[in-house]
């Protein structure tokens, strides 16, 4: 299971209890409680500073935290990284600090108010995604974490800003129109894709595998490998027959089947390999890719996404994500104005 897995787990409050009066509301995927108690979080450690947000710092190790997945996959996309590698590495790098500076300016106005959530509801949480998301399997769960470069205490305290911000949005702006049944039907159709069971996934592809040195060339080396198989996705760009390719050159398995790998289960594959073979079209050459033992190319034949639900298993799920999107745009209007009043120094 890839690490979008986190990105999408979304949030639901049921409760909030503001000074003394309980207030009702809903938001997607979980059920917790917001109470207004102890300030959020202690001050920021002063070093490595990726930027300030009035005078409190989001740390270049928080960046680095939320880029994990991201540079898995640009790793794997771009072996020798250079101009096109940098281009998406500062487009998300940027993406990433953009959502941290607006977060903390919404944290901000949380501490003020003394704003928590008790660790309960993140154990709730954490437990539904590991239900939901792994099948029930923590190893599965914990795996994912540490390929994601993540640990626990950094993903409970993201969980924790997800709910606490979710629950902002939810009190504030919460006076829009309810949602239409086209309205949930139209939602459910764009996002019955992120909807479905991953772990279902599967992919027919030819694969050519070089490695990363050649044990029967003493001088071969990681660069001269490169340069090999880049050559060869240029011969299959160029129209190049694969399986002739794979056969000839490729040192994985089935190469003397033309490199045919069918019906391959998702969750077999590596997650940033998955995220770049499901997001490709099919008959498009792919790579070379880099792994830890050396170059892939690929040729995506066909996949099969895994089950997604019903509308009618889902439907108040997607009338709360219509419901979301709506506070959102009030709320992304509400965040211009403070942002123009905020002290915001970036430093990378």
């Amino acid at each position: 299971m890839n690490s979008s897995a986190f990105s999408a787990a979304g949030v639901c409050l049921h409760t909030i209890f503001s000074s003394s009066r309980l207030t009702s509301l809903s938001a997607a995927g979980l059920i917790g409680v917001l109470s207004w108690a102890n300030p959020l979080h202690a001050a920021v450690e002063l070093n490595s500073i990726a930027a300030t947000v009035n005078g409190k710092g989001i740390t270049t190790k928080e960046v680095s935290f939320h880029m994990a997945p991201i540079m898995s996959v640009l790793h794997a996309k771009f072996p020798r990284q250079g101009p096109a590698y940098e281009k998406e590495l500062g487009k998300a790098r940027t993406a990433i600090l953009d959502r941290l500076i607006e977060n903390k300016i919404v944290l901000s106005e949380l501490e003020r108010r003394g704003a928590a959530i008790p660790d309960h509801v993140i154990d709730s949480e954490v437990k539904r995604i590991i239900s939901e998301v792994f099948n029930g399997s923590e190893t599965e769960f914990r795996k994912s974490l540490k390929e994601s470069g993540m640990n626990m205490q950094g993903f409970r305290e993201s969980q924790q800003e997800k709910i606490l911000i979710q629950a902002f949005r939810a009190q504030q702006f919460n006076d829009v129109p309810p949602a239409t049944s086209s309205e949930v039907s139209a939602h459910y159709q764009k996002r019955r894709s992120d909807l479905r069971d991953r772990s279902k996934d599967k992919v027919t592809y030819r694969k050519i595998f070089i490695r990363a040195t050649d044990p029967e060339n003493p001088g071969s080396t990681p660069e001269s490998q490169l340069a090999i198989a880049e050559g060869l996705a240029a011969q299959l760009r160029d129209g190049a027959d694969f399986a002739e390719l794979a056969i000839a050159h490729s040192e994985g398995a089935f190469a003397s089947e033309g490199g045919l790998w069918e019906d391959e289960d998702r969750v077999n594959l590596s997650p940033a390999f998955a995220e770049v073979i499901f997001e490709s079209e099919t008959d498009t050459i792919i790579g070379p890719l880099k792994d830890p033992a050396g170059f892939i190319i690929i040729k995506v034949i066909e996949t099969k996404p895994g089950p997604a639900p019903s509308l009618k298993e889902v439907s108040d799920r997607m009338r709360q994500e219509v419901e979301i999107e709506k506070r959102a745009a009030r709320y992304n209007k509400w965040l211009e104005v403070v942002k123009r009043g905020a002290m915001i120094e970036r430093r990378i």
